[in-house]
Parts: structure tokens; sequence; C-alpha cells
């Protein structure tokens, strides 16, 4: 029955044309959308991935940005790498606290809170300035300021 059907349908010409009649630009468009929602949607319901949920909370303006990625940033992104708490869960180093000595070394301490970067929080809360508050949110850091974040570490 099912063939039959089929069939039917295959041969009926307004079906046919109706469907020639649809560009595949929208066509292709739809499906993107679909695919990004349904992206969204699982984003938004794991649990896990909650420091890089704080730098991209949408996945739409993940995608329209234009970043290029490097170790540096990637750390700051994820919370892996050469971060003094994520070397010492792992038991690589015997402590995680940060060499300014008042905290453990995590991404937001670096950012936010670390002495020994004063100098370059600075320039990040100037670049911030212009069209946010500080402390701005790891998404705006990311989005405003990768050109200070992709400037070295003194640490």
């Amino acid at each position: 029955m099912a063939d039959t059907l089929a069939k039917e349908a295959a041969a009926d010409i307004d079906i046919a044309v109706s469907y020639n009649l649809i560009a595949k630009s929208v066509v292709k468009w739809e499906l993107e959308r679909n695919s990004v929602d349904k992206w969204q949607r699982d984003w938004n319901q794991t649990t896990k991935g909650s420091i890089t949920k704080a730098c991209f909370p949408k996945v739409t303006e993940r995608l329209n940005m234009k970043l290029s990625i490097n170790q540096r940033l990637t750390t700051m992104m994820i919370g892996h790498g050469n971060i003094k708490a994520y070397l010492h869960r792992f038991k690589l180093i015997d402590s995680a606290t940060c060499q300014c000595g008042d905290n453990d070394q995590t991404v937001d301490h670096l950012l936010y809170e670390c002495e020994q970067l004063q100098t370059q929080r600075d320039t990040l809360r100037l670049t911030v300035s212009k069209t946010d508050s500080w402390p701005a949110n790891k998404y705006t850091l990311i989005s405003q300021s990768t050109q200070e974040i992709y400037k070295p570490n003194p640490l």
C-alpha cells in the first residue's frame, strides 16, 4: 500500500511542480536553522560544559564569531590547560595556588582577581567599558576583547 501511495504521489504533477518551486537555498537555510535550534536546545539542557557555556551561551552567536583559536583562548573557554587548578586536579603539580599567593589559579582568578595581571586587566576593562560594564562576562570578553586575550601572559 505504501508503494502504491508513493507511486501516486510521484505521478501527481501538482506535488512535483510545488517542490520545484522551492529554492534550494530556502531548503538549505531551513535545515540549518532547524539544526541550530536543536543544537541550542541540547546545549541548554546538558549539564556538561558549564565553563564553555559561560563563554558561548548562544550557539548562533558562536557560529557567527570569527575567532582565531589558540591555546590561551581555548584554556579560557574550557578551563583546561596550563592553569594550576587544572593541573593540580590531576595531581600533576603539588599546589593550585596562584603565583600571587591570593587564591587558586583558575580562569576566573586570572581574569578578575590576580594582582599580577592588573595591567592586562585594566586594558581589558578599558576595552570592555566602551560597550559594557566590568566585571564583564566571558562571552563579552571573548567577543569584544580577543586581541587582548591573545597577548602573551606574564605568568
